[in-house]
């Protein structure tokens, strides 16, 4: 399985058709967060925060169908997102987008590790760091080593895993249940769930649209399947994913109200608690644990080869003298063990709520909004002034956080980077008409 040159290790040794690129995409996206993060939004924002949570991002991936369509018309083949943004940008505005690339890749790494460390202290009476070494030891190795080739050979049983369980758990809980019991439970011991008039909840689904299109249009691992898919074959893939998608955190939070319709609970922990007490039978509950190994490593892998693809095609290798492939593939596995290790670290030290942490990013993915879409449907190369946008309206937003609530600092470092475009926009045209004027004179 080891690849021969370094672009079949960043892209397999074939493009891919519809079927193989939204399996992919699902190994992907269905993540440890949407397991976990998923379930958590419905508990604080009720059950239409759950359904809202499933309607973002099925959203995003279908409306990345259209900027990916533009950009394989613009650009119809490369590697990784890095070469896309070389051609389209200046020297600046490149490398302050490849310094945000790597930071939003490694804070999805991390988060990917807290949904590890939650199921690994759920299910093993170890030591957590053993359970977590295990873990990323195995993305480290099936990823970072063995390239896409490998990552595609997982991805099929991952999904099946997947797949397998947010059909039959849900299937058997409510059969073994009932509905209307599960509703009457909800409306006696959780009516505020049932509510849909909640200030909270539409600022969690409008600042959710912010991250969520932010982050599915700045994501290494879908810009680098955009690249491995069929050009005729984009639109309808990743629009098909996003439909397919929704049943996932759907299925999931249907899960966690078969736990609490019965009583109270605490926190994540004290519902996955119950939910392996609901689970009696031992072949829904090893599917499940299937399930959510399978989710979480399949991102996290997806997403580990794809930061050390960037960082050795659009880093390491215009800053050195030419490399053989095998060399750019060593480097590639030394990078995956460093940057595996630093994320071991973070997450056996640092353990923050999983929505919380989802959403502490958000400032981030909302800001790049509006310039890579006048990246992506600009002509030509784009002024600096909006990759620096994007920096101004990050750094503006974490100022203001401590002073307003979470989602308004999302939504204000949106409108601040759309802003700083309108007006920097605004200025060179009138510069431009200006030059256009005295020359003329």
């Amino acid at each position: 399985m080891r690849s021969r040159t370094f672009q079949e290790y960043v892209q397999g040794p074939i493009q891919i058709g519809m079927g193989l690129g939204i399996i992919s995409l699902l190994a992907r996206w269905v993540t440890g967060t949407t397991i976990l993060s998923s379930p958590e939004s419905m508990v604080k924002y009720g059950v239409f925060g759950g359904i809202g949570y499933a309607l973002m991002g099925a959203i995003a991936l279908f409306m990345f169908s259209f900027i990916g369509k533009r950009v394989r018309q613009d650009f119809p083949v490369g590697l990784t997102i890095g070469d896309y943004l070389k051609a389209r940008l200046h020297p600046l505005g490149y490398w302050i987008l490849i310094v945000i690339l790597i930071i939003t890749s490694l804070h999805i790494l991390f988060i990917q590790g807290m949904a590890a460390s939650t199921l690994c202290q759920f299910l093993f009476d170890t030591p957590l760091y053993v359970g977590l070494f295990f873990f990323f030891g195995f993305c480290v190795l099936f990823a970072g080593f063995g390239g896409l080739k490998l990552i595609h050979g997982f991805a099929a049983f991952q999904v099946v895993f997947m797949f397998a369980a947010v059909i039959l758990i849900p299937l058997y809980f409510f059969v073994k249940e009932g509905i209307q019991p599960v509703y009457d439970g909800i409306r006696l011991y959780h009516p505020y769930m049932l509510v849909i008039n909640k200030y909270d909840l539409w600022s969690f689904l409008f600042a959710g649209l912010l991250v969520g299109f932010g982050q599915f249009f700045f994501d290494l691992t879908s810009w680098q399947r955009l690249f491995m898919i069929e050009i005729k074959k984009v639109p309808l893939t990743f629009s098909l994913s996003g439909l397919i998608w929704i049943i996932f955190p759907l299925s999931f939070s249907s899960l966690f109200i078969m736990v609490i319709f019965t009583g109270g609970f605490t926190d994540i922990h004290s519902i996955l608690a119950g939910l392996a007490n609901k689970i009696t039978t031992p072949f829904f509950f090893i599917l499940f644990v299937l399930c959510a190994f399978s989710a979480i490593t399949s991102t996290f892998g997806a997403c580990l080869h794809s930061l050390v693809s960037l960082i050795v095609a659009n880093i390491l290798e215009p800053l050195q003298t030419k490399k053989s492939d095998q060399q750019k593939i060593r480097m590639a596995c030394l990078l995956s063990i460093c940057i595996g290790g630093l994320v071991f670290v973070a997450t056996l030290f640092y353990s923050p709520n999983l929505l919380e942490l989802l959403f502490y990013s958000g400032n981030i993915y909302s800001a790049l909004l509006a310039p890579i879409l006048v990246i992506v449907f600009s002509k030509g190369k784009v002024a600096d002034y909006i990759p620096i946008s994007a920096v101004l309206a990050i750094v503006a937003s974490y100022i203001i956080q401590p002073y307003v609530s979470e989602f308004q600092s999302i939504w204000f470092s949106g409108l601040a980077s759309l802003t700083i475009l309108v007006i920097c926009t605004i200025l060179t045209l009138i510069k431009n008409k200006w030059r256009f004027v005295k020359t003329k004179l």
